[in-house]
Order: structure tokens, then C-alpha cells, then sequence
């Protein structure tokens, strides 16, 4: 298969809208990933040390003290699992933990009865979550996944 030649016997170069478009990608998919992994570094501390507001609220729920500082760990892994480059297949278990984590704390606070002001947190994480997962480069995905159609 021939190349096409432009001008001056060149290869043509992707146009400026294209990698603008990488650009905006790459720009949301850290803005998601970074909201998420502070989100998780802070939650995951505040377990880890039973300190408020997080821990009253787990404690509300009807968790035992112990729950917290697993938590917390996992919580903590999950952060720095999602910002060290490569590791891919790592990355996809701290996705799915992550996911687990915010799913379940919808639940809980349902089943504890606490108003709808309570998803909010849940519900944004999800969304942030899915976000940053479904912007990740090439680079922090499995290679099966990896040669998918990002930034075409």
C-alpha cells in the first residue's frame, strides 16, 4: 500500500484538530483521574486514622471500626495505583475496587434510610470514575484494549 505524498513530496501530518482533540482528551481524562485518586488519598487517610467526618459516617452505617482501616488501605492503593505509569492490568483492578466502593456506599446509605442527598458523593464518583476509565490513553490500558480507536 503507497503513502500519499503532499506538497514537496512530504508525508501529510495530522491536522491541528486532531491533536487538539488529544489534547482535551488527555486534559479530562487527568482532570477525572486526579479528582478521583485526591478523592481516594483523603477518604482512604481519614479511614486509616478514624478521623471525621468519613468515619462517622461508615460508623453510622453500621461498619465496624476495623472496616475503616481496611478501607482505607485498599483506598490508598487504589490512588497511587491509578497515577504510577503502567501497570495496567493493575489499574483496571483499582477501577473496578474503586467502582465496587462507590456502588456500595450508595447502597449503604440507602439501606441505612438516609436521604437522596446522600448519592450525590456516590453518584459523582461513578461518574468521575467511568470518565477517567473510559478517557485512559493507550498507554495505562491492557494491550487487548489498548489499540482501540482513542483520539480518532
Amino acid at each position: 500500500m503507497e503513502k500519499s505524498i503532499g506538497l514537496q513530496g512530504q508525508a501529510p501530518r495530522a491536522g491541528p484538530a486532531l491533536s487538539a482533540v488529544s489534547r482535551r482528551m488527555l486534559t479530562w481524562y487527568w482532570v477525572f483521574t486526579l479528582y478521583i485518586a485526591l478523592e481516594s488519598l483523603w477518604a482512604g487517610a481519614t479511614d486509616i486514622l478514624h478521623a471525621p467526618p468519613l468515619f462517622g459516617i461508615l460508623l453510622h452505617l453500621g461498619y465496624p471500626p476495623h472496616f475503616g482501616t481496611m478501607l482505607g488501605v485498599w483506598k490508598l492503593l487504589g490512588a497511587v495505583a491509578l497515577l504510577l505509569p503502567g501497570y495496567p492490568l493493575l489499574k483496571e483492578w483499582a477501577y473496578a475496587g474503586m467502582f465496587f466502593d462507590f456502588s456500595a456506599a450508595a447502597v449503604a446509605h440507602a439501606s441505612a434510610g438516609d436521604g437522596v442527598i446522600w448519592y450525590i458523593g456516590p453518584v459523582l464518583s461513578i461518574g468521575a470514575l467511568v470518565a477517567s476509565w473510559h478517557l485512559r490513553p493507550p498507554s495505562r490500558r491492557l494491550a487487548e484494549t489498548a489499540t482501540g480507536t482513542w483520539f480518532k
